[in-house]
């Protein structure tokens, strides 16, 4: 998963980079407000925001999306599944990735 990796590089706390925002004052004062009820800074607020908002994009995009026919197909396997071959036997008998 790439976005996995992604995100483990984010936990990172070297600050290496920049972002700037231009806004109106009233909206700077909403959300600073919800920062402070929040218990941070209005840095903090936004970041942690805009991780969060990146986090679910990128997983619904990761996620995999099947037309009606291709989950019928998909349940059918699942409920029925075939059945195993002798060279899948062989394969999950095996102890370790290394023998595979």
């Amino acid at each position: 998963m790439q976005a996995l990796s992604f995100y483990n590089g984010m936990l990172d706390n070297t600050k290496d980079a920049r972002f700037e925002a231009k806004l109106n004052s009233k909206l700077k004062d909403f959300i600073q407000l919800a920062a402070g009820l929040q218990g941070c800074d209005l840095t903090a607020f936004v970041l942690s925001a805009a991780a969060e908002k990146a986090r679910a994009v990128v997983a619904e995009a990761e996620m995999i999306a099947l037309n009606e026919k291709d989950h019928k197909a998909f349940m059918e396997i699942l409920m029925n599944p075939p059945k195993a071959t002798p060279q899948l036997k062989e394969l999950m008998a095996m102890e370790s990735l290394n023998e595979r």
